[in-house]
């Protein structure tokens, strides 16, 4: 009889084992899923975190894990240098005055950090779509003194007022000509190229999508 209860006993305790083992090999896939998850999670977020010093938003579906938090309220990725020209002429009863400048500049172009970065997860283990801001026009800075000349007219004469104007149109050529420079492309497509490019180190599949407007 005690035999008897004893192999009942193991029996049970077998089927016990088997159904604990069925059970952690169907939750496997599961677990490995959640685990890669974390781990693109983690991973897209030091990314950004080293790169432009800034947390997006981490989305999973209609859900945000994840706040944004930035480290700094800009970041500069692109520099350049233009020239930069302005001609300013003035005619009074016949007589003409004019002012000619020129300068040198330095354009900085990058992101605005208060502004929403976010990632969303998936939908397979290991792919992210990122959403960055568009790149912007940081700072255009003159570089060493403007090359300056200007002529009077017979009794139309520069004032101080008229070379006030005159610097004044020229820093506002150099925003235009700034942003015509293509150097807001250039920032973007450089940190696009960077991201991805450490995704791919971290086995994340990276993919950027464009700002709605």
């Amino acid at each position: 009889m005690k035999k008897g209860l004893g192999a009942v006993a193991l029996f049970l305790g077998l089927v016990i084992m088997v159904g604990i083992g069925v059970r952690s090999c169907l939750d496997l896939p599961a677990r490995l899923a959640a685990r890669t998850a974390q781990g693109a999670q983690k991973g897209i977020t030091e990314i950004f975190v080293d790169l432009l010093h800034v947390r997006p938003e981490v989305r999973e579906g209609t859900k945000v894990t994840w706040g944004q938090t930035a480290a700094r309220t800009e970041i500069v990725v692109a520099e350049k240098r233009i020239k930069v020209e302005y001609d300013w002429e003035h005619d009074w009863m016949g007589s003409r005055k004019t002012i000619r400048l020129g300068q040198e500049y330095l354009v900085k172009a990058g992101f605005d950090l208060e502004k929403p970065f976010w990632v969303e997860m998936g939908p397979g283990a290991g792919e992210v779509t990122a959403c960055l801001p568009p790149a912007e026009i940081l700072a255009v800075s003159a570089v060493g003194p403007p090359v300056y000349e200007d002529k009077d007219g017979w009794w139309n004469k520069v004032t101080d007022a008229d070379r006030a104007s005159a610097m004044a149109k020229l820093a506002e050529a150099a925003t235009h000509q700034a942003k015509r420079s293509g150097i807001l492309r250039q920032a973007e497509e450089m940190t696009g190229s960077r991201l991805t490019e450490l995704a791919r180190g971290k086995s994340i599949r990276l993919k950027l999508e464009a700002p709605k407007p």
